[in-house]
């Protein structure tokens, strides 16, 4: 690996409009991590090409999309095909945890205070 090379994609991350190697390591773990900095040309390159075959999908959407495929290609191929099948809801990769949180937190409380009232009407 050069090490200018991956220097320089990380200094450019920001103006390639990418995301950091490190929200790649927090988002989708360790091998996405190491492939950006071991070949990050490569990387960039995937990047765009899903985005030229998604046309209208943002850079931090592609970004993820490629992440979640290196992390783990099986299980990204077969989300993929449930969600073109309609058997599965579209995941959106472009958003962080802090987004997809939001929602599920909202969710999960929802649900919570339902079985409470539930289990305990007059409360």
């Amino acid at each position: 690996m050069n090490l200018q090379i991956a220097l320089a994609f990380i200094l450019l991350s920001p103006v390639l409009s990418l995301y950091s190697p490190l929200e790649t390591l927090l988002r989708s773990g360790p091998v996405p991590f190491i492939s950006r900095l071991n070949s990050p040309t490569s990387y960039v390159e995937k990047v765009s090409e899903y985005q030229r075959i998604n046309k209208g999908v943002t850079t931090k959407t592609a970004q993820g999309n490629v992440d979640a495929f290196l992390a783990s290609p099986d299980v990204w191929v077969e989300q993929k095909s449930l969600e073109k099948q309609g058997k599965r809801e579209v995941y959106d990769y472009g958003k962080g945890e802090a987004e997809r949180g939001a929602k599920r937190t909202a969710t999960a409380g929802a649900k919570r205070q339902q079985k409470h009232c539930t289990a305990f009407p007059y409360n």
